[in-house]
């Protein structure tokens, strides 16, 4: 698993603090994404893990035909790096957010 520590928040302590507090929560793990699509691939389960709510109906509604399974097994390999994307946003989000609720002084 990629560790939040892994992206720096240039703040004070207290804002250090909160982000990587809420970076804990928010964070998904490479790992868990790349075993999801692998073996629940075919249900999109995946696709539900990094919030992407549509996609994964849509493979719920198209399970039955096999295509999803196919994706899923190809996606496998690609989750690992949707993972860091998907955390990158989430930490630039916190990131914006901690500087505007905490002051910096």
């Amino acid at each position: 698993m990629a560790s939040y520590s892994q992206y720096v928040f240039p703040g004070t302590a207290r804002q250090q603090a909160a982000f990587y507090q809420q970076m804990a929560l928010v964070q998904k793990d490479e790992f868990i994404g790349f075993l999801l699509a692998l073996f629940l691939g075919s249900l999109g389960i995946h696709r539900f893990y990094l919030g992407e709510t549509g996609w994964g109906i849509l493979y719920l509604l198209f399970s039955w035909t096999g295509i999803p399974t196919l994706l899923g097994f190809i996606e496998c390999f690609f989750m690992p790096a949707r993972v860091r994307a998907y955390n990158a946003v989430r930490a630039s989000y916190i990131a914006a957010w901690v500087a505007q609720i905490i002051p910096a002084n």
